[in-house]
């Protein structure tokens, strides 16, 4: 399976659409795109996963390092993830670092 990622600039955030699978050999790919933003000056990050069936450590690490490279006072926002992967961030305790929501307008 492949990993198509969108990549959408506004004013003060970034929006990332992920089609696909996001496992160890698609994560590359993502953690490449994470590292072309300035994540050290964004004051949010949105990744839209509606379209990503599944995640593996591999990409759990990437969101890790995503926010691991923005300010503390930055937000990385999990989007329309499903049950599973919700479930998995929670699991891993990667739930205290980002914010899931079910969708884009649930973002204040």
């Amino acid at each position: 399976m492949t990993l198509a990622i969108n990549v959408t600039k506004a004013e003060n955030y970034v929006t990332m659409t992920l089609s696909g699978e996001v496992d160890t050999k698609t994560a590359p790919d993502l953690l490449q795109e994470l590292t072309a933003l300035d994540l050290h000056t964004l004051s949010q990050l949105r990744l839209e996963l509606a379209e990503v069936g599944f995640m593996s450590s591999a990409g759990l690490r990437a969101l890790v390092f995503a926010k691991q490279k923005m300010p503390h006072s930055s937000s990385l926002y999990v989007i329309g993830a499903s049950t599973v992967i919700r479930d998995t961030i929670t699991k891993t305790g990667l739930a205290q670092a980002v914010v899931m929501v079910g969708a884009e307008g649930e973002i204040k």
